[in-house]
């Protein structure tokens, strides 16, 4: 297995730069091709208009304005990725995260921030990370804000038995094959046996050197633990997988999943 397109979503976000080129950067590692894509719609607010004091649909973000920056993306993208010869970009006027989950048929993965629409300066603006991996049907790379390099030398599985962390491990092959060292981790409760050995030795048998360790929560939640497990080994990179069955808020992921999303200081490899 490996990744043949990677996809990056592009915003107006400080942060997007660093970003398009850890997707660049990444592509350039397993030999695939990057794709920029960017999407927004105009909007409408109802106001008062007339002498009557009638309604009517007023452009609160007009065509014109949305073109502009996506344009604006675009140059954002192209800086970024360089002369790198093997891009695209892709973009419309049209819903963001609906655009992406549409075009993420022509990735194996899908890399987007993890930061919210205050940091942007303009439109398009930036696509929930929760929502883009739940919907888009591939894997996300979540990108923290202020990361703008992943080495991805040290690297951490969050193992539990589930379907989506076999999943993710899965997925997440062409990365680990890059790392230094895996990390299996498990958070164990009551004595259970997690597979995290299974799992390690099932990576290094593909190769990568790959150990397991379990380790009982004890006080605090499981994604503090996680974290702190994160810092003390250097992790540059986390792997799990996305528990949740909504559609679009960030609230319907599971616990552990979304504290991990929103607090974990570097990325975060997530498949559903």
């Amino acid at each position: 297995m490996t990744f043949a397109s990677i996809m990056v979503s592009v915003d107006l976000a400080g942060d997007a730069g660093g970003r398009i080129a850890i997707a660049a950067r990444l592509a350039d590692a397993v030999g695939a091709r990057t794709i920029g894509v960017a999407a927004q719609a105009p909007d409408h607010v109802t106001a008062q208009v007339g002498p009557m004091g009638a309604s009517a649909l007023l452009p609160a973000l007009s065509r014109r304005a949305v073109s502009d920056g996506l344009a604006q993306a675009q140059e954002l993208f192209r800086a970024a990725v360089g002369t790198r010869s093997r891009v695209s970009w892709r973009s419309a006027l049209e819903p963001g995260l609906a655009f992406l989950a549409s075009h993420a048929r022509a990735a194996d993965l899908v890399v987007v921030g993890r930061g919210c629409p205050d940091g942007a300066t303009g439109c398009p603006l930036p696509l929930d990370a929760a929502s883009v991996v739940l919907v888009a049907g591939r894997p996300g790379l979540v990108v923290p804000p202020g990361i703008d390099y992943l080495e991805g030398r040290r690297v951490m599985v969050a193992w539990k038995d589930t379907r989506e962390a076999r999943r993710a491990v899965l997925d997440a092959l062409p990365i680990l094959r890059l790392a230094d060292r895996v990390d299996v981790v498990a958070i164990t409760h009551e004595d259970r046996v997690s597979g995290a050995a299974d799992v390690a030795t099932y990576l290094s048998a593909q190769g990568i050197p790959a150990t397991s360790a379990e380790h009982p929560c004890e006080g605090g939640s499981d994604a503090e633990v996680l974290l702190d497990l994160a810092s003390e080994g250097a992790t540059d990179l986390i792997v799990m997988g996305a528990y949740g069955h909504g559609r679009l808020r960030e609230d319907v992921l599971g616990g552990v999943t979304r504290e991990v999303l929103r607090h974990c200081p570097v990325c975060s490899f997530l498949s559903h």
